[in-house]
Order: C-alpha cells, then structure tokens, then sequence
C-alpha cells in the first residue's frame, strides 16, 4: 500500500531559499502524521549479511560534487582566505561562516574537500560542544528555570531534548535543576542529500555542520525533491510493504536498525511520498551504495546523532542528484 497525500503548499524556490526560511509550510503544524503501517518501504537483499564485519561508523571522507561552472572564483578564494585568517586569529564564529559561504557558492574540488573538513571540526568545537563563543548567532548559556525541563527548554528553541542533554553531559533528560547553567542551540537543523556522493549534509539554518555517508535506492529509487520531517521513531517495528514476516522492533534482522525518520514530500519528485524515511541498518556494507528500495540509511551511530538533530514539522530535507 502507497499512501499519497496532497500537499496545497508547492515550493518553487530554490533548496537555499527553502532552508533559509525559519518556518515549515503553512499545512505543517496542522498536519499529524499517520501510524507507520505497511507504507514503511523494505530493502533489497543485500550482500554481506546482517554480521558482516564493517565497522558501525565508516569512513565519513566525501568526495566532492563537481560544480565548476556555477563557481565565483575570487568571490570564493576571498571567502577562503577570510575563513582561514579567522580561524588564525580564533574566530571560529566567523571562520565557520565564510568556509561555509564559501561551499555554497561552489570551490574546487580540492578547496571543497578542505572546507568540510575545516567545518566539520567547527561544526563540533562551535555548535555540539558544551562551550559558547562569542557572536554566535545559533548558541547561548541558559539559566535553568523553577518549572522548567529539558524538552521544554528545546522545544523553545527548536531543537531536541536529547541534543542538548549530549552537548551539556546530561545523563538524564528528566533531572535537571533551578539555576543550572546550559548551553542550548537556536534550531532546527536541516539536511541535504546529494545522490551522486552518497552523502547527507546537516545545516543549522544555513551554515554546513556536518555530513555522513549514506546508502540510497537502487535503480534510482530514491525521489529527488523537498521533503519534511514529519515522524520519528526510536526502535521501530519493520513491516514490509509487499511480503514477508512483521519483523519486530528488537530482531537483531530489523532492517531499520534502531531509528526511523519519516518524510513527506512537498517539492519536486517527492510531492505526495509519504513511505520513504531515514533510518539505520543491519547492513553497513551498503553504505554508499544503491541498494534500497528506495529510503536513505545510514551507519547506526550516525543516523542516531541525525535522529537527536532533526525536528517534526520543522526540519527540512532536499534529496538531490
């Protein structure tokens, strides 16, 4: 079974422009997403086996998309040079900002595979850290409160609970106390999957923060387009869409792994998709590969952290080639 829905709300702008804004369409809040039935796509068969011998986290190292017509040389040389020069000089704030300017406007292949670098390391020390710097626009420390808790805290900023309890060290989400000192982050976080690498790259508004490698669907399954979170699901039940057993939420098999994040279409070729979704796997040699039916999976312990950052009903995704 396929459900298909309409979504009056068709975006028409660029990926850029659709990231850039701070809110989901306006169906968005008033959409509640339907219980995951028989609309969850299966994978394919796999070589390897669920117990191949490939480590949970790969290697992460992207290859760079070629975009050299669409490159502004010197406006992208300058960028680099700033970002560096601040980076010198300890700003990271402004050296994550200019390396990510940079990517966007299009570099070298070399100059590209250089800024992930530099932002990924960024993106750690700036935003997934327990530490603030200045000008930030995305972190600050918050003083806890009398009444209030973790998941309201996050849900004023537009991020998760579980995120902040990994950058402030918290071992559980339910004890925190009046007068505690956190850092939080001013979400949501978005993502964009390029299909020609392999590769999910994660933004907070506009600014790269990290990327991972991904497995897509075979035979060109995966649908380019925008895309909405609009569910979320630790440990789910697989059920196939076409045949099979009902493989349970705690079956070392689960193809799913232990996370799902659930998309709606609303631009491009996605408008209407409500069965595809992000989630781990029990195959990690198919990371990089074409081998689903469609849905875009990652190493477990990666899509756990993508799991902590995306939000319902705010967190975008473009799927592109």
């Amino acid at each position: 079974m396929v459900l298909t829905v309409t979504v009056a709300g068709v975006f028409h702008e660029s990926w850029w422009g659709w990231f850039g804004g701070s809110t989901a369409p306006n169906d968005v809040s008033e959409f509640q997403p339907p219980p995951l039935t028989t609309d969850r796509p299966e994978d394919s068969d796999l070589t390897g086996g669920p117990y191949a011998d490939v480590p949970e986290r790969g290697d992460n190292s992207i290859e760079p998309v070629s975009r050299t017509a669409s490159i502004d040389p010197t406006k992208s040389a300058a960028l680099l040079e700033s970002a560096h020069r601040a980076l010198a000089s300890g700003d990271k704030v402004l050296a994550r900002a200019h390396f990510s300017e940079a990517m966007n406007l299009g570099l070298s292949a070399d100059d590209e595979q250089e800024a992930r670098r530099q932002l990924r390391v960024l993106g750690r020390d700036t935003v997934f850290s327990p530490s603030c710097f200045e000008n930030d626009p995305f972190a600050s420390y918050y003083t806890v409160q009398p009444g209030d808790s973790l998941g309201k805290i996050a849900t004023a900023h537009d991020v998760t609970a579980d995120l902040l309890a990994r950058i402030n060290n918290i071992s559980d989400v339910n004890r925190i106390g009046a007068g505690q000192r956190l850092k939080v982050i001013r979400g949501p976080f978005h993502a964009r999957v390029t299909k020609s690498t392999h590769t999910i790259d994660v933004f907070l508004g506009t600014v790269f923060v990290d990327h991972f490698k991904v497995g897509l669907g075979a035979d060109d399954a995966t649908p380019t387009g925008a895309w909405v979170v609009r569910n979320k699901l630790t440990n789910p039940t697989y059920y196939p869409p076409r045949s099979g057993d009902i493989v349970s939420a705690d079956d070392p098999a689960n193809p799913l792994g232990e996370r799902w994040i659930g998309l709606e279409g609303v631009d491009g070729n996605a408008v209407g998709q409500m069965r595809y979704g992000i989630h781990g796997t029990v195959e990690p040699d198919s990371i990089g590969r074409n081998a689903s039916l469609g849905c875009v999976r990652l190493y477990n312990e990666d899509v756990e952290f993508l799991y902590d950052l995306l939000i319902v009903n705010k967190s975008k995704v473009e799927i592109r080639d």
